[in-house]
């Protein structure tokens, strides 16, 4: 089978990897880095120049890009995929998306003989390397179908939830259910520095009897104070805190929790900290003067 990758970053590039070592012809696009694509080209894939070029003749064509922008980006105009991929292939999203986008563009290209399966994925970067993501899915039964040899060179976890937008749904979802949790998290910590306890050891205790994976993923970072290499930037978690805003605002559902924890978040980027990782919200109590006995 033959595959095009667009978006060959932190996640693409392991991922598009996976499909080079699992025996598929893989065709990237060129990257505003040229390492990553360097890497690819030497384990046997061919960069091209244009989304035309790295389109055609593909059955599969895989989207690992930051938001529905990139995502729209690549699908419009003369040599994007709406009209350069071939009827019957399918495109298989694994962006962050907005649902309503998502559902937008498989008119598009349904109208062209294209299918769109959006796969909203998990378990970041490492199941990416090690081929074991977890996939949020949404579209026709068909399209999954076709897409499945790609998505388990890529994953071991498939929910389909539903039609098209569903997976992009239930990806934002999962995206903001952890950055709510981080920050009650990072509210617990301080708690325990504010009462002196030694956080190290209040991180090992929580884990032994409150366990969660954002408590373990960030809960060291927010303990010793050290944020890098960003995981999630602040700046990543505000768009996608405003895109479940927006799917609450169509439903008039309201976000107690979720609008409390985006404010802490809004705020930690107009200090200038947008490009760094969500666990620099301890940063807001951080050096904070010790209360009085």
């Amino acid at each position: 089978m033959r595959v095009g990758f667009i978006g060959v970053g932190a996640m693409g590039e392991p991922m598009a990897a996976n499909l080079v070592k699992k025996g598929f012809e893989v065709a990237i696009l060129q990257h505003r880095r040229a390492e990553p694509v360097a890497r690819l080209r030497a384990l046997g894939a061919e960069a091209k120049a244009s989304v035309a070029e790295a389109v055609e003749g593909c059955e599969v064509i895989v989207l690992s890009l930051p938001s529905s922008r990139e995502v729209e980006a690549v699908m419009a105009g003369e040599g994007g995929i709406v009209a350069s991929a071939a009827s019957g292939s399918v495109v298989l999203d694994c962006s962050t998306s907005e649902p309503a986008s998502t559902r937008a563009l498989g008119k598009q290209l349904g109208a062209r003989g294209i299918g769109m399966v959006d796969a909203g994925m998990t378990r970041g970067v490492a199941g990416a390397k090690q081929g074991t993501l977890a996939f949020f899915l949404g579209g026709e039964q068909r399209h999954v179908d076709r897409a499945m040899p790609v998505l388990q060179a890529l994953g071991d976890t498939f929910v389909h939830l539903g039609p098209l937008g569903d997976g992009h749904t239930a990806k934002v979802i999962s995206n903001v259910l952890s950055y709510g949790t981080v920050a009650l998290v990072n509210e617990a910590f301080m708690l325990g520095a504010r009462a002196g306890v030694d956080l190290k050891l209040l991180y090992d205790a929580l884990m032994q009897g409150a366990p969660s994976k954002a408590l373990e993923s960030f809960g060291p970072r927010i303990v010793s104070g050290e944020y890098e290499p960003p995981r999630v930037t602040i700046e990543h978690v505000c768009e996608d805190m405003v895109l479940a805003q927006s799917m609450a605002d169509a439903g008039s559902a309201p976000l107690f929790m979720l609008s409390a924890a985006q404010e802490i978040y809004r705020l930690l980027a107009l200090r200038g900290d947008g490009a760094a990782d969500m666990s620099k919200i301890a940063q807001l109590w951080r050096g904070a003067p010790a209360p009085k006995e």
